[in-house]
């Protein structure tokens, strides 16, 4: 199995590797910005907030669809980058549903504080483009991210490592009962005995292992475009787990974790397609976008009842679910904490990022961590109960205001197209799933910038164990360069 082989990975030394950049064009972004100008000046006091909301969404979606049109024009390749995957995330959790008509929107938020919401949006947005062109980084793949010492061959028996990995801790849950585990997805997610607690305890080191699962769709995609170099009871096997990850995904009734799971298999299977035409990559997208939908279309239906009782009562039935497309009304949250800040409270500045950089140390070793911000999303917006979600943009505006939303989104679209870049010099497959892993973290920060350091750490599991246990892939030394 040799990825190497394919044009979009060169071999190293190669003297045209730098061509070979993914990145985005002038033009797509110059269009794109045209868009959200458009956008800004079409929002109308005289339309219901959620019709205000729904002319934003359309202008936005055309010029992200024109954005990609002309990053298309230097291969299919060049669109398979993190700072799409931001962009198009980001559109997801705040604009999608309001192609769909969202009547409940209209009394949530006033048209005052919808307007201010939608121009920290499309800041944001602004950010994100405007930043994957600035160049911090040299156009070099750090040492620390170099994991080329791990062969191909190495793909299944990570696969299987992952795994284990991912699901031991379930199964001993259930004590390794698989029927069990099956009825426990059927039902309530906040009754799986895999569940932690707010605070967590030592048990947190194997229910953080969860994590693995994020691995295995990256590599079901590349093994799947490498199916012929694999045994026909390897590939069963992939295909099965693979499937099993996107119902656990689905049954959780969370929407970012299965959007994760697909962002992490497009990952890997779009970087490893060695001829990319339209057939072999619109139609997954589709395919996988119609999933997306389908389960964000259920998911809120059923994550509270589980879907045995959902399936049972035909809940599906009901106008809840039956009536609109609900993401998460993320846009709401965003117009209360733009509303809040700084009239009814300081903004957080640095306090974020403390709670941000400190999260994925686990409690049990850190018994006095902060835990959480001084003054919490639910409190703001008025939930009671369960969480909410604002997206990046509103945790940034609770950070520093507009400021705070404009030098973090620069910071996504910089990193972002570092990431990009980097992929230029993965030329094995191990190497190409830690930098499909960067889907999942582009996905994941979207939603919220204090899960974007633990989405991290998948990435950072596998340069370890690739740095200091190869043996577990069965490697016996590193290869020289």
């Amino acid at each position: 199995m040799n990825i190497s082989s394919h044009p979009y990975y060169p071999e190293p030394g190669s003297t045209n590797q730098k061509k070979r950049f993914s990145k985005a064009t002038w033009f797509g972004t110059l269009a794109f910005l045209a868009g959200l100008v458009l956008a800004f000046t079409s929002i109308s006091f005289d339309l219901n907030t959620s019709l205000m909301v729904r002319q934003v969404a359309i202008d936005v979606g055309i010029a992200i669809g024109v954005n990609i049109f002309f990053d298309s024009r230097r291969g299919w390749n060049n669109l398979f980058r993190a700072d799409l995957a931001c962009m198009v995330a980001l559109y997801f959790l705040t604009l999608i549903e309001f192609l769909y008509p969202q009547t409940k929107f209209d009394q949530l938020l006033t048209p005052e504080q919808t307007k201010q919401a939608l121009e920290a949006l499309l800041i944001g947005f602004a950010g994100l483009a405007i930043g994957r062109h600035i160049n911090f980084f040299k156009p070099e793949l750090p040492q620390w991210l170099d994991v080329s010492n791990i062969p191909d061959k190495a793909l299944f028996r990570l696969f299987l490592i992952s795994a284990f990995l991912a699901y031991f801790y379930m199964l001993m849950s259930v004590d390794m009962n698989a029927v069990k585990l099956i009825e426990a997805l059927l039902g309530p997610r906040f009754g799986v005995p895999w569940g932690r607690g707010p605070l967590g305890d030592w048990r947190v080191f194997l229910s953080e292992l969860k994590l693995f699962s994020f691995v295995i769709p990256s590599l079901a995609g590349i093994i799947w475009n490498r199916r012929q170099s694999f045994r026909g009871w390897q590939i069963f096997l992939v295909v099965f787990i693979f499937a099993f990850t996107l119902f656990e995904g689905f049954a959780g009734g969370t929407r970012n974790v299965l959007g994760s799971y697909i962002a992490t298999f497009l990952g890997g299977y779009l970087l490893t397609l060695k001829r990319p035409n339209i057939f072999k990559v619109v139609i997954p997208i589709a395919i996988m976008g119609y999933l997306m939908v389908f389960a964000t279309h259920h998911m809120l239906g059923f994550r509270d009842m589980g879907i045995s009782r959902y399936l049972a009562t035909a809940a599906y039935d009901t106008q809840k679910v039956q009536g609109t497309l609900a993401v998460d009304y993320n846009l709401n949250s965003i117009g209360l904490l733009v509303d809040a800040f700084p009239t009814k409270h300081d903004f957080l500045g640095l306090e974020l990022l403390v709670v941000f950089l400190t999260k994925p140390i686990p409690r049990v070793l850190w018994p006095d961590k902060p835990e959480g911000l001084s003054i919490s999303i639910e409190e703001v917006v008025g939930a009671d109960g369960w969480t909410v979600a604002a997206t990046y943009v509103g945790e940034s505006y609770m950070m520093g205001g507009i400021v705070g939303v404009i030098l973090i989104s620069l910071c996504i679209g910089v990193l972002a197209n570092w990431w990009s870049r980097t992929a230029a010099f993965n030329t094995t497959g191990y190497s190409i799933v830690v930098n499909a892993l960067g889907f999942f973290t582009s996905v994941i920060s979207m939603r919220s910038l204090i899960a974007l350091t633990t989405s991290m750490l998948p990435i950072l599991g596998l340069i370890f164990i690739a740095k200091t246990f190869p043996g577990l892939l069965g490697v016996k030394r590193l290869r020289q360069k």
